[in-house]
C-alpha cells in the first residue's frame, strides 16, 4: 500500500503543522509517493513553494484563493502564479462558497474574481482545483464549457451533479469525509475509478475529528475498495496514476 499514495490536497503550509512539520513530511515521503500541497492564501502559496524548494519531485504546489477566506488581496494572488506559471501543477483551491457566505452581494463577488482565477488558468493553460462547498452547481455552471482540466476538491455535492461531472470529463477528489459519511460512500459508488483522485484536506476532515494527516488517504481506499470490490492498493494506485496523469507530475525516483 506504502508507495503508491498521492495526497491531491494538503494545506502542510498551515500553521498546524509548523511544531511538527518537519516530522510530518518525513513519514509522508516514507509511506507516499506525492504530496501536491494546496494553498488558498497569499502567505500559505509563499510558505508552500518554499516547502516544494525543499522537497523536489516529492513536493508539488498549487496556488489559489479562498472564496471567504482568502483576504483581500486575490490580484496579489494572482501575480504571484504568474510569477510562478511553470513552477506550480495547478490553480487552486478557487471557486465558491455558499455555506459560510449568505449574502447575495457578497456571492455575486466570489463569482466575479473565481472568473478572473478561470481566465487565468486559461491564460497560463494550468488545470483547475475548484472549492465548491454548498455552491456545487454554479462553480459546475460556470467551468462546464471552460476547456480546462478541471478537479473539483473535497467534492460533497449531489449525485446527480456528479454524474454531470463525470460526464464532462472532469476529475472528483473524495476526501476523508468518506469514512464517516454516508453520503460520500454513495457518492463513491457512481465516480468511476478512472475519474477519481484522494485527498484528506490535512489538517482538515480527520476521521478521529482531530488533526488530518496525508497518509490518511489510505483509510479512504479502503472504504472505496470495498464499495467497488477492489484492493484498497488498486484504489490507490489508480488514484495516484490519474493524480500524475491530470497534474503532470514528474516524481521523483525512490
Amino acid at each position: 500500500m506504502f508507495n503508491v499514495m498521492i495526497d491531491i490536497h494538503a494545506h502542510l503550509a498551515f500553521p498546524d503543522f509548523d511544531q511538527d512539520r518537519v516530522d510530518v513530511i518525513k513519514r509522508c515521503r516514507e509511506e507516499l509517493s506525492a504530496v501536491i500541497v494546496s494553498s488558498a492564501r497569499y502567505d500559505e502559496g509563499l510558505k508552500a513553494l518554499e516547502m516544494m524548494d525543499d522537497h523536489n519531485g516529492f513536493i508539488f504546489v498549487t496556488l489559489g484563493y479562498h472564496p471567504t477566506e482568502g483576504g483581500e488581496n486575490y490580484k496579489d494572488i494572482i501575480k504571484l502564479i504568474r510569477k510562478n506559471r511553470e513552477r506550480i501543477v495547478a490553480v487552486g483551491e478557487v471557486g465558491l462558497d455558499y455555506h459560510w457566505e449568505k449574502n447575495v452581494a457578497k456571492r455575486n463577488q466570489q463569482r466575479v474574481v473565481f472568473q478572473e482565477f478561470i481566465d487565468l488558468a486559461r491564460e497560463i493553460k494550468k488545470p483547475l482545483v475548484i472549492h465548491s462547498w454548498d455552491a456545487e452547481w454554479d462553480c459546475f455552471d460556470m467551468v462546464k464549457d471552460s476547456g480546462l482540466p478541471i478537479v473539483f476538491h473535497c467534492f460533497s455535492g449531489p449525485t446527480e451533479l456528479a454524474k454531470e461531472i463525470i460526464d464532462s470529463g472532469f476529475y472528483i477528489s473524495m476526501s476523508t469525509h468518506i469514512v464517516f459519511s454516508k453520503h460520500h460512500r454513495k457518492l463513491a459508488k457512481i465516480i468511476p475509478i478512472g475519474r477519481l483522485m484522494l485527498e484528506t484536506d490535512s489538517p482538515f476532515l480527520d476521521p478521529n475529528h482531530e488533526k488530518n494527516y496525508p497518509w490518511n488517504i489510505k483509510l479512504s481506499a479502503e472504504k472505496i475498495a470495498k464499495i467497488k470490490g477492489m484492493t484498497p492498493e488498486n484504489v490507490l494506485e489508480q488514484a495516484k496514476q490519474n493524480a500524475v496523469k491530470f497534474f503532470g507530475l514528474k516524481l521523483s525516483k525512490r
